[in-house]
């Protein structure tokens, strides 16, 4: 009755659709989109395959039960139960391969394998849906997913790095014991860190730290003021942080106030900067002297002559090679980039057209640079994006516009959930207890309403990560499975 999107950070490099190479791979990931039970309703094409089928996981709302699993690499019998445990109303994390998940049974963290670690390759097959940690993490407040990693924040304010394949522990970490916010791992080996501003608690302090808690001689953080050359800075977020989100080598902080914080990784410095030349650092706010597009506080975004990116509600990374995030709110739609030593943005809100609604959710997929805004009158927008000369995020292609069901249905935060694959989109209603799957069949054709179905499974949903092994690595990874 309750499905709640989590913020969380999602992480993965960009790369192309993997042909389908066998008989037996393609028979396995043929998705019907029925079930017993529920009512369906498909396009016209019966040899429609998905080449990146995953499994759609959820838990529960208000009893305590085991995950509960809708399984696209099946023909019949999709909705299903695990065997994982979890308590009533646990969250889960999806990690930004796709394949493990982090579950947040109130104060308990565990990491689950979705079982699709070997979903590429001549070998392709399925695993069980299995806890990977032995016993769960106790007193745990906070986790986001970060590179190859789950971050964790505790109760009593300590964090810990989670190797997201297996829930191991990161050891050889001295991080700051007064989090606020779990830590992010950067490129180059450090982490971006969030403590209370020694002045005023309810803000926080954003600093880069080495993985010893160092901040080196002169800092991490790097700034260029107009004229007066280059030193060394931390950012302060007003009213704490709300999200945060991650491409390989940008970082996005969306702060309690509603306005933006941001850091590019692996700069490489220019002549006169004080590390010297070719050195790779973090960068971030610069200010040239008649560009007003980059004036402002340290670290934030801004829109040109109408000031800052500000009342954004969420956070949504994509894949895009030139590291895009998705910044929103109920009517606003930023992509912003790293160019360089700064941002550049692009205003996409125009793509949900008229009549839409307000916006609630976001997602992108993972093999095409495709994002889609599901709105509170249950419509669908997807549209393809890119960065253009000028390296500006805009919209490209057609837009596909839904409507998911009828009009009158119940859509709110609190019962719907956006979830992106390969080259499609699910969307859950808890409330009518529907799955709606929206997709494309390559990066070439238009994205358009492929499934409809509704089943009593759904009705419980409470918060759900739809798992789908998208890179062809974990192949030949180390997870340790019976075969």
């Amino acid at each position: 009755m309750n499905l709640r999107a989590q913020p969380q950070v999602r992480y993965r490099q960009r790369h192309l659709l993997k042909p389908v190479t066998t008989t037996a791979l393609t028979t396995l990931l043929a998705l019907t989109l029925s079930a017993c039970g529920g009512s369906s309703s498909n396009d016209d094409d019966d040899d429609h395959v998905h080449a990146e089928g995953g499994r759609l996981i959820y838990s529960l709302s208000g009893s305590a039960d085991t995950l509960k699993m809708f399984d696209q690499t099946v023909t019949s019998e999709q909705f299903t139960s695990t065997t994982v445990a979890t308590g009533a109303d646990a969250q889960l994390v999806l990690s930004n391969d796709g394949v493990t998940l982090a579950m947040l049974n109130g104060s308990d963290l565990s990491i689950v394998s979705s079982g699709l670690e070997h979903m590429h390759g001549e070998d392709a097959h399925t695993h069980d849906v299995e806890a990977l940690t032995a016993a769960p993490i106790a007193g745990v407040a906070q986790v986001v997913a970060t590179t190859d990693h789950f971050s964790v924040l505790k109760n009593d304010g300590s964090g810990l790095l989670l190797e997201a394949a297996d829930g191991e522990v990161v050891s050889g970490l001295n991080l700051p014991n007064n989090l606020v916010y779990p830590a992010l791992a950067l490129e180059g080996g450090q982490f971006m860190t969030f403590t209370p501003n020694a002045v005023t608690p309810a803000n926080t302090d954003i600093t880069v730290v080495n993985a010893d808690g160092t901040t080196g001689t002169d800092g991490l953080i790097w700034v260029s003021q107009n004229t007066d050359g280059y030193f060394a800075e931390s950012m302060t977020c007003a009213d704490g942080v709300e999200q945060t989100a991650q491409t390989d080598n940008f970082t996005l902080v969306l702060c309690g106030d509603g306005t933006l914080r941001w850091l590019i990784s692996g700069y490489v410095t220019v002549d006169g900067h004080p590390a010297g030349a070719g050195e790779v650092l973090h960068v971030t706010q610069r200010y040239p002297a008649t560009e007003t597009r980059r004036e402002g506080a340290i670290g934030e975004v801004t829109t040109g002559s109408t000031g800052f990116i500000e009342n954004i509600t969420g956070l949504t990374k994509t894949n895009h090679e030139h590291s895009v995030i998705a910044a929103w709110s109920a009517d606003q739609l930023w992509l912003v980039n790293a160019h360089n030593d700064h941002p550049h943005r692009g205003d996409l809100v125009s793509i949900t057209g008229e009549n839409f609604g307000d916006i609630i959710a976001v997602s992108t997929t993972t093999e095409d640079d495709a994002i889609a805004l599901l709105s509170n009158s249950g419509k669908l927008a997807v549209s393809r994006f890119d960065v253009n000369e000028s390296s500006n995020p805009v919209a490209s292609g057609e837009t596909a516009r839904e409507q998911l069901g009828a009009a009158a249905a119940i859509w709110s935060t609190a019962n719907a959930q956006l979830l992106a694959g390969a080259y499609e989109f699910l969307v859950v209603n808890s409330a009518t207890g529907t799955l709606y799957e929206v997709d494309a069949h390559s990066a070439e054709d238009d994205y358009h309403l492929h499934s409809t179905t509704a089943n009593s499974n759904l009705n419980n949903a409470f918060s759900a990560v739809f798992a789908h092994a998208a890179e062809e690595e974990h192949a030949d990874d180390d997870h340790d499975h019976d075969h």
